[in-house]
Order: C-alpha cells, then structure tokens, then sequence
C-alpha cells in the first residue's frame, strides 16, 4: 500500500484545516487584546501555520514507517512529548530566525522604550522557550487526536473484517463443502487471515473476498456437472493466492493454459483439488519450497491438462497419500465421460505428475 506524505485524504486535510482555522482565530483574538507588534504577531502566526503542518506530517511519516500504532501506552505517552518537545522548539527557532531579522528595528526600538537595559539576546531566548513550549502543547495535542481517530478508524476496520470473516461461514453450508473444499483447507485459510489482520488489514480483506467467492462458488457448483474452463481458473488463482499467504515464496506457481480452452466445459472443482494434492503431498514436504506448473492443450478430440509439481527426492515413487483424492477424480470423470476420459500419474526423480485427458464437448 503506498504512503504519501502529503495525505490524499479529503477528511485529513478537511480536520486538519478546521484546526488551523481554530487557532488561526485565537491568534487574532490576541492580536486584538495585546495590540504589540502587530506585524510581528500577524507575519510570525502565517509562518507558523505551515511550518506546524510541516512538524505534524512528519510525526506521521514517523508513525507509519515504524508502526508506532503498536506502541503500548506507556511507550506513546513520552514519545509524543519528546516529539512535540523537539519539533515544536524546531519550529519556534525557524519561525524566528526569519522573523527577527526582518523586524530587527521595531523589536530593539520596543525594548528600548520599555527597559532600555533589558538584553536583546535575553528576549529572543524568552521568545524561543515560550513559543517552543506552545508549539509543543498543540503538537502534542494534534498528535493525541490523529492517534485516537487512527486508532479507532483501525479497530473499525478490524471489526468488518472479522464481521466479513463470520458472514462468510454462516453463508456457506460447510457440511455440502466436504467433497469439494478440504475442511483443513478452510481452518488454514481462516488461521492466516486472522494473523494477517494485524498486519495487513487491505490485503486480509482482499483474502476474506478471495475465501468467499470460493466458497459461493463451491456451492454453486455442487449441483453443476460442468462448468466453463475459465471459472476453473479463476477459482484456481484465488485458492494459490489464499495458500500463498502461508507458503508465501515457497510457492512457485506457473500457469500456461490457451484461451481459445477457457469456454470448454470441464467438472467443477477438480484442477482445485489437483493443485491441492500437488501442494499437500508434494510442495509442503519442501522445505524450501517448489515450483507447481499447469498446462493446459488442445489435441484432436480432447483437451489434455498437465499438473506437474517438485517433490522430495525420496519420493522417487508416487507421494503417500495420493491415492484418495485423485482416485476419487477418476472415479468423477468415469461417471462424466465414460472411457473417453483419462487420469494418468507419472513420476520421476523430482517431479510428479498429474496427466488429465477430457473429450472436447460443444462449448457453452
């Protein structure tokens, strides 16, 4: 997600401006009551205006790059005083390292006709403590407002997700899934997203939408003899993208199948659970991690697919726990096609392989 320092956020910049324009009017009721220097006062509250949300972006450039949000109070509280602290005397000196120079004469002309041994240098530094020091009460209190809206704006966030999370296995009927979906599938899918909430809250939403449409598209599918090849593939990129977040660069995945095949019917839910018996008992017991390939092609009369993934070199023979699922998919394609279809398995020293052949039927 990218991060801008200037906020592209209307609300932000709408808050933000309602501040200044709070304190943009004390100011000028103090010009009004303590009518000394006036240009002075006028010049210097225009300066400060910007270099204050100057002070306060950084505090939140800060915020985000080191994700102070999961500070414990007791760490917050001294950061942001150390913070205002710094930031707000930074401020006072800047603002009044322009200021003074361009009203020199009409400063030293008014301590002249107040005290005519009062010390210039000795004003000034009175200037930067009492300026410094107001500065820093507004940042800090800037900085506990911007802290309590993110925090609330995150855990309201936090609580769509989890409402998303819930209204998603309510709709689905997990006990239709049992065929289709593996039930270890899901508790892995809901486990990570739950710790990627924390993290990344933008992408376990993305991954919530991802798990529901699966499983929608389970549902859908269950009466369904066969559906088109390209919602197969799109059910086969949301599952990878969902397995991904706990196999993460484990998981080299590779797609080549060619679009004039994505309108051919095909049984629903099978390529998910090739690729989910390719990842369970072949990439899984890789400790770094494989490369997983789908190839799809048109022959004469059938299309043929190819599920290829690496396996340990051990498993020179074909991987345990194989034989239910994919003897179960044969079965599946017996009962569609009769003899015309074909599962076919091969192994070699590092690879395994998943051969699909289903007749070419009228697209639909």
């Amino acid at each position: 997600m990218s991060f801008y320092f200037f906020p592209r956020d209307k609300l932000f910049w709408i808050y933000h401006c309602s501040v200044l324009t709070v304190l943009s009017l004390l100011q000028l009721v103090g010009f009004i009551l303590w009518r000394e220097q006036v240009w002075f006062n006028i010049v210097g509250g225009l300066l400060w205006l910007p270099l204050f949300t100057l002070a306060v972006l950084c505090y939140r450039k800060l915020y985000k790059k080191f994700n102070w949000q999961s500070l414990s109070i007791l760490k917050t509280i001294p950061l942001v005083m150390g913070y205002g602290a710094v930031s707000g005397f930074a401020v006072a000196i800047v603002m009044l390292g322009i200021l003074i120079p361009l009203f020199w004469d009409p400063l030293v002309n008014a301590l002249s006709s107040v005290d005519a041994t009062q010390n210039m240098r000795h004003h000034i530094a009175n200037m930067v403590v009492s300026n410094g020091f107001i500065t820093q009460l507004v940042i800090c209190a800037w900085i506990s407002m911007y802290i309590s809206v993110t925090s609330n704006k995150r855990i309201k966030e936090t609580e769509l997700i989890n409402l998303r999370l819930q209204n998603s296995l309510r709709e689905a009927q997990l006990s239709s899934l049992a065929n289709q979906l593996n039930p270890h599938f899901l508790f892995n899918a809901m486990n990570n997203i739950r710790f990627l909430i924390h993290e990344n809250p933008e992408r376990a939403d993305r991954m919530i939408t991802e798990l529901s449409q699966m499983l929608r598209y389970s549902l859908e599918t269950s009466k369904k003899d066969k559906v088109l090849l390209s919602e197969e593939i799109a059910m086969i990129e949301r599952y990878i993208d969902i397995v991904k977040i706990q196999l993460e660069e484990r998981l080299q995945f590779s797609m080549a199948i060619a679009q004039e095949l994505y309108q051919y019917p095909v049984p629903p839910m099978m390529f998910q659970m090739l690729v989910e018996n390719a990842i369970k008992h072949g990439l899984d017991n890789l400790r770094q991690g494989g490369r997983l390939r789908i190839t799809g092609n048109e022959e004469t009369n059938h299309i043929r697919f190819d599920i290829t993934n690496d396996i340990a070199a051990s498993n020179n023979n074909f991987p345990p726990g194989t034989g239910i699922g994919l003897v179960n998919i044969e079965q599946r394609l017996k009962l569609l096609y009769g003899d015309q279809a074909s599962l076919n398995l091969a192994s070699s020293a590092s690879e395994f392989s998943v051969l699909v052949r289903i007749p070419k039927e009228a697209q639909l």
